[in-house]
């Protein structure tokens, strides 16, 4: 059901375990701490997580469409867990055809409160609960395009070899190519939006709502999104 990536972390083991999701492969994760974690996009039923005895600290959503938040609500009503995402995103959460529930899934709404986060925020354990110290960040950035409200989250963390980089994309960024902008989002806020993830490290590993991990090294290379062969040669 999942694959698992192991690495650690100041003498404490951080798993990122990857689940997807339905027949559109959504992409859920979760980041494991000893007994704590964070899931980044709710979309698969808690009872097939595997995580009992762990306490989810929180969830974060990327964007608000129905298949990275569709099991957001009763993941919450299990753990008790805050669930954020961007600002500008959280109202799409209460709105069936905003998170284009409507169209594909049976009617989804997501009630309050949902946390909105800014551009540049940097969350830590504090921010969780987490019994540790300050082992992590994320960060998060603001990438438009998809919908208004989508957003990047860059994990930070010290491993075995210092310190490694994740960047949860949603669907702003995937192996080879990028998210649609027809169902809520525009072209030229993704361009810009591409355009602020070319400024990161190469060898950031890229975890995408869909498919399979990257790195922002390979997509500079060979994404002609990042190229500038489909995108008016922005890069």
């Amino acid at each position: 059901l999942f694959r698992s990536k192991i690495h650690v972390m100041q003498g404490w083991i951080m798993k990122i375990r990857i689940y997807p999701f339905g027949p559109v492969q959504s992409n859920l994760y979760v980041i494991l701490f000893n007994s704590d974690a964070i899931i980044i996009d709710p979309c698969v039923r808690f009872d097939r997580l595997g995580l009992d005895g762990i306490n989810v600290r929180g969830m974060i959503c990327t964007h608000s469409h129905y298949d990275h938040v569709v099991e957001a609500e009763s993941v919450r009503a299990i753990t008790h867990s805050p669930l954020f995402a961007y600002k500008d995103e959280v109202e799409s959460m209460f709105s069936t055809d905003k998170n284009r529930s409507s169209l594909f899934f049976p009617e989804i709404t997501i009630s309050p409160p949902v946390f909105g986060l800014n551009d540049g925020d940097v969350l830590t354990a504090r921010d969780f609960d987490f019994v540790t110290d300050d082992a992590f960040t994320l960060q998060i950035i603001h990438t438009p395009g998809h919908t208004s409200g989508s957003m990047c989250i860059l994990l930070t963390g010290k491993g075995e070899k210092g310190e490694e980089k994740y960047l949860f994309s949603g669907d702003t960024l995937f192996a080879g190519s990028v998210g649609r902008t027809d169902i809520g989002g525009n072209m030229r806020d993704m361009k810009r939006s591409i355009q602020k993830l070319s400024s990161l490290s190469d060898d950031i590993v890229v975890l995408p709502g869909h498919g399979e991990s990257t790195t922002i090294g390979i997509e500079r290379r060979e994404n002609p999104y990042f190229t500038g062969i489909n995108c008016d040669d922005i890069i």
